[in-house]
């Protein structure tokens, strides 16, 4: 085993910094991890670059919050876990990294097994799929409820999986992209409108018979199609934030919001790393729910995922996902070779 691990750090004109470092010894309660991936979040992450544009300030960054990997090192009194177990955890893009075992602060780094038959580079996309699994929890959904889910990158596509384990019907998801379409087909929508064509609002109401959705899943990264959201909400319907949509939205108040009563619930899992009395639904339960469904083939992330690249490719990553938006899905970094930047 190398004694040096590799942190990668990102500059918003996409430069890409790795940065080496000791390789530290677990203490009793701690595991350390070789990653094999770490996933992308096409919201948070590509925020960053949004919100930090090149011809500002020079800002500097470490990015990423998703990891697979093996356990390669384990503290003296840990029992739960032994070398060469394949966990998925949280930590940003880099070669290695520690889990506390005890730790709760600032919130506790969560580390689970990977179910036999999971592959790594879709274990990592767990954090997604329990953004997406709060969202529908959140909407309460029923067997046989009319669910809308706009906007198919990944958190949409799990969205819409997640709502068919859940028995809605019909499930109708709007893009732009009709191979974005086709994989919600596949993800279990029984609709699909491709917004680029046809007035989204006006068919939603034409599926559902005149009744609009009883839930619409706002899963974009654009704010303003909020009022749309509201539009194809029929009547006590709800309106679910769970895209990472940065910005404002202009909605109607009177028609939209107070005449059909419509709900707006954010989708952000504050404070919730713990069950609580009145939510038992914690983001650890959240994620055994999703490998769990992957291990039983109930969900598939592997059609999700796009692009897999070398991790000292990342600034072409980086580029890969800024100049071709509409190429890519799930993304991840593989850290196979360390040599590039071991040398």
């Amino acid at each position: 085993m190398p004694d040096k691990g590799v942190q990668l750090y990102f500059w918003n004109d996409y430069r890409v910094e790795p940065v080496l470092f000791d390789l530290p010894e677990p203490g009793p309660r701690q595991l350390l991890v070789r990653s094999t991936h770490t996933q992308v979040s096409a919201g948070s992450e590509m925020n960053f670059y949004r919100e930090n544009p090149v011809d500002g300030p020079a800002v500097r960054a470490q990015l990423g919050y998703m990891a697979t990997g093996v356990v390669v090192a384990v503290g003296s009194a840990v029992t739960e876990y032994a070398v060469g177990d394949r966990v998925v955890g949280s930590h940003s893009h880099a070669s290695h990294f520690i889990v506390d075992l005890e730790s709760t602060l600032p919130q506790p780094r969560y580390i689970l097994p990977i179910p036999d038959g999971v592959s790594d580079h879709s274990a990592g996309f767990a954090t997604l799929g329990d953004v997406a699994l709060h969202g529908i929890r959140r909407a309460g959904l029923q067997i046989d409820e009319s669910v809308v889910v706009q906007g198919c990158g990944i958190v949409g596509q799990l969205s819409i999986q997640l709502a068919r384990v859940a028995g809605a019907y019909p499930i109708i998801a709007t893009d732009l992209q009709e191979d974005r379409l086709a994989l919600a087909t596949q993800s279990g929508a029984t609709h699909v409108i491709n917004v680029a064509n046809e007035d989204p609002v006006k068919r939603v109401w034409e599926i559902l018979g005149g009744t609009g959705a009883q839930t619409v899943i706002h899963a974009s990264p654009i704010a303003a199609i909020l009022q749309q959201a509201m539009e194809m909400a029929g009547m006590r319907g709800k309106v679910i934030i769970t895209g990472s949509a940065p910005g404002t939205a202009t909605i109607g108040m009177q028609v939209e919001l107070m005449r059909r009563e419509l709900s707006i619930i954010g989708n952000y899992e504050v404070g919730i790393d713990a069950p609580i009395a009145y939510w038992p639904w914690s983001r650890t339960r959240n994620r055994q729910a999703v490998l769990r469904l992957l291990g039983s083939g109930q969900m598939d992330i592997d059609p999700l995922v796009s692009h897999v690249y070398p991790a000292h490719e990342a600034r072409e990553m980086r580029l890969m996902m800024f100049e071709n938006r509409e190429k890519w899905m799930g993304v991840a970094l593989s850290w196979d070779d360390l040599s590039p930047f071991l040398g």
